[in-house]
């Protein structure tokens, strides 16, 4: 081998090893270049307010809890795909996959809490956004099936869409609970007078509606209703 030919040679390999140094250290610059490093994250609700408390599990394994600014760190996770769940009680669980691919990136979840649930949808509700008002209660529901305002607000749906007998049913619920609110007896009342023609049932439920609340127009109602079924 000729002289020239080994400097070519020796030239060729030298150019190779620094244009591997340049791309490596161009890798580590860019935030590529790792095996694991810390996540960074935040949790926020539907206000975008921080959610303090939620405890994380990363691919099956206990993680990290959000401290009071929902701020939280997941340590020496790996480069790759992960799939994480985020639960807090009150709360629907959130469990979404990430791609941690640089080292730099900050994980950012939104979580529901019931009341936010409820809040949506009464005002779907009020909007007459009735398969949506829908779709927030079952979700509020499988939160807490035997809370008060919620079987309220589905009694409410219910009767806004014409399925007044459902909407008697959420109400005998909240009463069967314990509920005897002024506001449930006498939307019951409303209810069995008006739309299904149970004389007997709205005195029943205005008689227990008086018992609780003062009101003379519900005195005159039922005076009417007692000489109409007689």
């Amino acid at each position: 081998m000729s002289s020239r030919t080994g400097i070519l040679g020796f030239t060729s390999a030298l150019v190779v090893a620094l244009l591997g140094v340049s791309c490596a250290s161009q890798r580590a610059s860019d935030g590529l270049a790792f095996d694991a490093a810390p996540l960074f994250g935040m949790v926020y609700d539907e206000e975008n307010q921080p959610c303090a408390g939620v405890r994380l599990s990363v691919d099956g394994r206990e993680g990290p809890l959000s401290d009071v600014r929902g701020r939280f760190v997941v340590p020496d996770l790996a480069r790759g795909e992960h799939r994480l769940v985020a639960r807090k009680d009150g709360y629907e669980d959130l469990t979404v996959s990430i791609a941690f691919l640089e080292r730099t990136d900050v994980l950012h979840l939104r979580m529901t809490s019931f009341e936010q649930l409820l809040g949506m949808a009464q005002e779907a509700l009020q909007d007459s956004r009735f398969g949506d008002a829908e779709a927030y209660l079952e979700r509020a529901e499988r939160l807490d099936p035997v809370d008060a305002v919620l079987r309220y607000l589905f009694a409410l749906h219910a009767w806004k869409t014409g399925q007044f007998v459902a909407a008697v049913g959420h109400l005998n619920a909240i009463v069967s609970a314990g509920g005897k609110q002024p506001a449930v007896l006498l939307f019951l009342a409303d209810l069995y007078e008006r739309d299904l023609g149970d004389r007997a049932k709205a005195i029943e439920s205005l008689e227990a509606y008086l018992v609780l609340r003062s009101d003379s127009d519900a005195e005159q109602r039922l005076k009417a209703l007692k000489q109409e079924q007689r």
